[in-house]
C-alpha cells in the first residue's frame, strides 16, 4: 500500500492519498478545492488518482470533490446516508467521471485496496468513515473525517448548519452511538483523522498526526464516557465555543456546489494608481499584510490587517464577506500563498495586489492614520478608570476563563463581525488578546466598521502583571 497524508497547516486539515502498489491507482479522501497539489503528491508517489471520497459536507473549507468530478475521469464516493449535495444532481461532470452514494457497510475497491463505508453521524447527519480492510478482512485503518480526532470527537453542534441539519441533542446522541463502531476493533487499528490540533471542528484536538484505537481508549475522554449518556453530553458540550460564523457560508457552498476554475486565481501586480482606483470600488476590501506598525502609520481606509500566520485563515474567512473582491498588500511570494488559502475558503475574486515598497509611494492624503492607536498598560488603566470606554477581550473562552480584565466584554476575534451589533460605535474601545496579534486584527476590523479603537500593547499579561 502507498499512503500519503497531505496536511494543510493553515486550516489544520488532512487529506489522505491511499494507493495500490500493484496497479498504481489511488483514492483521495477529503480533498480541498486546490486540487493541483494532490496531483503533484500523486505524481511524486508514482500513482494515479482514480477515485475521490468524501466523509461529509465540510464547513471549514471548500471541498475539491466537485472540481475533480467536473474536470477529471474519476469515480466519486459520497455519503448516501442523508440528503445528497445539490451539485451532484446538476450534471456538469467529466465525461468519464461517475458518482456513487454509499450507505453503511457498502464497499468499493481501488486496485487491490478494499474500503468499507461506515455511517458515523453526529458531527453531521451524513458523516461517513472509511475502513481500510486488510487481507484478513479486518480493519487495519479507519479514516474518520470529522467523526473522531486524536484525543477528541467531532463537535455535535455543527450539524445544525446543514440544509436539513440535526439539533444539538440529536447530534450528541448520534455521535455517542457512532462511537460503538470502535468496540470490536483491535487496539492497534490506525485512526486517520480529518483535522489536527487547532481546528475549530473539534473542541481540543491533540497534537498527533495519527492515532490508534488503543490510544484513544486511554486519552479520549468522550470515548471513555460514551457508555453514560448524561456524562457524555456534559463532556462534549462543556465550554464549547460558538462555531466560526463563516462555517455556515462554506457549508452551504459545499452543498450547492462551489464554482470550478481551471486554475487558482493569479491576481495581477498593480501600480499605486491602479491600486487606489480598484480599492475605491464598492465591494472591494484591502487585506494589508504589512507589519502592524506600518498599518497604524497609514493604510487604505477600511483595510484589514492580517499576517500570514496561524490566524490568517480564520481572520479572512470571517472578516471578508461573501462576494467581496480582495486586494492584497504583500510581496509576491506571500500573495501566492495567501491567495491559495483564501481560495480554499471560498474567496475567489482577486483584482490585484501591490508590494509594500510600491505601497509606500502612495501619497499620505489617500491613507488613514487616525482612529486606531496603541496604548501602554499603564495608560490603558488610567483611561479605564476615567470611564467612557469599552474593553473587549478577543481571546478564546478558555483564555478568558483563566483570567481577564474586570471591565472586559468577551467576544472572540472571529465572532466580532457576527456580534458587531452588541457594540456602540460612539463608545471608544480598548481591545486586547494574549500578546497583541489577534487584537490587532480585531482593531483593524472594528476601525473598518467605524469604531474608534485602542490596541493594548503586549496583551493581557503585561497589564495583569502590573497588578491592575
Amino acid at each position: 500500500m502507498i499512503y500519503r497524508r497531505i496536511y494543510d497547516a493553515a486550516l489544520s486539515q488532512a487529506s489522505y492519498l491511499v494507493g495500490c502498489a500493484a496497479s498504481r491507482e489511488a483514492v483521495l479522501v477529503d480533498p480541498a478545492r486546490d486540487i493541483d497539489r494532490y496531483e503533484e503528491a500523486a505524481a511524486e508517489a508514482g500513482v494515479r488518482i482514480v477515485a475521490v471520497a468524501e466523509t461529509h459536507h465540510h464547513a471549514d473549507f471548500v471541498s475539491g470533490v466537485r472540481a475533480f468530478a467536473a474536470t477529471r475521469p474519476v469515480q466519486v464516493f459520497m455519503s448516501g446516508v442523508s440528503d445528497r449535495a445539490q451539485w451532484t444532481a446538476d450534471g456538469g461532470l467529466h465525461a468519464d467521471a461517475s458518482t456513487r452514494f454509499l450507505g453503511d457497510g457498502d464497499t468499493f475497491e481501488v486496485g487491490s485496496l478494499r474500503l468499507r463505508a461506515r455511517a458515523t453521524p453526529g458531527h453531521t447527519r451524513e458523516s461517513l468513515s472509511f475502513e481500510l480492510m486488510g487481507r484478513d478482512q479486518l480493519t487495519t485503518a479507519l479514516l474518520t473525517g470529522d467523526f473522531l480526532f486524536a484525543g477528541e470527537v467531532g463537535r455535535p453542534d455543527l450539524g445544525s448548519l446543514a440544509t436539513r441539519g440535526m439539533t444539538v441533542d440529536e447530534g450528541v446522541e448520534a455521535l455517542r452511538t457512532s462511537l460503538t463502531l470502535l468496540d470490536g476493533m483491535a487496539d492497534g487499528t490506525t485512526i486517520l483523522p480529518g483535522h489536527g490540533a487547532g481546528s475549530a471542528c473539534g473542541k481540543m484536538i491533540a497534537g498527533l498526526s495519527e492515532t490508534t484505537v488503543g490510544i484513544e481508549r486511554i486519552i479520549n475522554k468522550a470515548l471513555r464516557l460514551a457508555g453514560d449518556s448524561v456524562l457524555f453530553r456534559e463532556s462534549v458540550l462543556h465550554d464549547i465555543p460558538d462555531p466560526p460564523p463563516y462555517f455556515a457560508r462554506v457549508k452551504s457552498l459545499n452543498e450547492a456546489g462551489p464554482a470550478v476554475y481551471e486554475a487558482i486565481p493569479c491576481p495581477p501586480c498593480l501600480s499605486a494608481a491602479e491600486f487606489l482606483d480598484t480599492a475605491a470600488r464598492p465591494g472591494c476590501v484591502v487585506v494589508d499584510m504589512r507589519d502592524w506598525n506600518a498599518w497604524v502609520e497609514g493604510h487604505i481606509p477600511g483595510a484589514l490587517f492580517v499576517l500570514l500566520d496561524q490566524w490568517f485563515a480564520p481572520t479572512v474567512a470571517n472578516y471578508v464577506d461573501a462576494g467581496d473582491e480582495v486586494l492584497i498588500v504583500a510581496d509576491a511570494t506571500t500573495v501566492k500563498h495567501a491567495v491559495r488559502i483564501m481560495y480554499r475558503l471560498g474567496i475567489d475574486r482577486f483584482p490585484g495586489w501591490i508590494s509594500p515598497s510600491e505601497f509606500n509611494g502612495i501619497d499620505a492624503g489617500h491613507l488613514e492614520s487616525s482612529g486606531c492607536e496603541d496604548i501602554s498598560p499603564r495608560d490603558a488603566r488610567a483611561r479605564i478608570q476615567q470611564g467612557g470606554v469599552g474593553v473587549i477581550d478577543v481571546r478564546t473562552c478558555q483564555e478568558f476563563a483563566d483570567g481577564h480584565l474586570d471591565e472586559a466584554r468577551h467576544i472572540p476575534y472571529v465572532q466580532i463581525p457576527a456580534r458587531i451589533g452588541e457594540l456602540d460605535p460612539s463608545v471608544p474601545l480598548i481591545v486586547y488578546c494574549h500578546r497583541g496579534n489577534r487584537s490587532a486584527r480585531a482593531c483593524a476590523y472594528l476601525r473598518r466598521r467605524g469604531f474608534h479603537v485602542t490596541h493594548l500593547l503586549g496583551g493581557y499579561f503585561p497589564y495583569a502583571g502590573r497588578g491592575f
